[in-house]
């Protein structure tokens, strides 16, 4: 049986309202069409602002068949922006609270939930 798109919508507001109470931003670095003295091409960080959750304790088990689960640091789910692997997340707020100073995580895999968004595998950033 599928869903109507009226219970699909009620279930998306749902889960908005009631999963997503982390706040952080997807950094997505954009090539300028400039090349720097080593010909590597000059970016700039965009950051999207996502209303999401958020665990340091996520589910190895479930992540198995996509990632190293050696790596799996964290996880994220949100529903409004298209991440891609490589792009990095930096969470500010966590349950209402700032976070000082700010963590910042690398998408290192994703699962496409359909209605409900993503959720993405997250390791730490290598400096």
């Amino acid at each position: 049986m599928l869903m109507s798109p009226r219970l699909t919508a009620q279930l998306q507001r749902n889960v908005k309202t009631l999963e997503y109470s982390d706040f952080g931003y997807l950094l997505i670095d954009v090539p300028d069409g400039i090349y720097d003295d080593y010909n590597n091409p000059v970016v700039t960080t965009s950051e999207v602002p996502l209303t999401c959750a958020f665990t340091d304790k996520p589910n190895t088990e479930s992540w198995k068949s996509y990632v190293d689960v050696e790596q799996l640091e964290a996880e994220v789910r949100f529903e409004r922006a298209h991440p891609t692997k490589g792009n990095r997340f930096k969470l500010t707020s966590r349950f209402g609270n700032n976070i000082d100073p700010c963590q910042t995580y690398e998408i290192f895999g994703i699962r496409n939930r359909d209605v409900f968004g993503y959720a993405c595998a997250l390791k730490a950033v290598q400096i």
